[in-house]
């Protein structure tokens, strides 16, 4: 019955279909998972780096102080993926904002952290202020309800 011989291909393909659909999830999961305890990490790392004070505004208001390590500047970084960094004046207003992230799928604690750690530092800061994107200080609303 030369019917049953296709009807069987058909299913085989369709199994094998299946079979791919049901993996490429199993892979998506396992990367997620991954992403998941990936940016876990990063946040135990990011806690310890900061001081009591900055602990607290980071876990309530979502933003961290930083002073720069030789211009003495104050510097507000935001949980957000771009432009987050707000470089204070002396009465505590945005004069102006910074961009300057790691290329590529980095945990945003860890690419906080390194802001962190380069500002803190005297000469990175100066490094850092070289290489980051500067940009006006137009509103943008800060988050008070806390990271995700």
């Amino acid at each position: 019955m030369p019917g049953a011989g296709a009807a069987r291909g058909l299913w085989i393909r369709w199994w094998r279909w299946v079979r791919a659909v049901q993996d490429a999830r199993a892979h998506r999961s396992r990367e997620a998972i991954q992403r998941v305890r990936a940016a876990e990490r990063a946040r135990t790392l990011l806690l310890t780096l900061l001081s009591e004070e900055q602990r607290g505004d980071f876990q309530s208001k979502g933003y961290i102080h930083v002073t720069g390590g030789s211009s003495g500047d104050r510097y507000r970084i935001r949980f957000d993926s771009t432009v987050n960094i707000d470089v204070l004046g002396a009465d505590g207003n945005v004069r102006y904002r910074l961009c300057a992230r790691p290329v590529g799928d980095i945990p945003m604690y860890d690419v906080m952290a390194g802001q962190i750690l380069h500002l803190q530092d005297g000469g990175a800061e100066l490094r850092f202020l070289e290489r980051a994107k500067r940009h006006d200080a137009i509103p943008v609303p800060v988050c008070t309800d806390g990271p995700p």
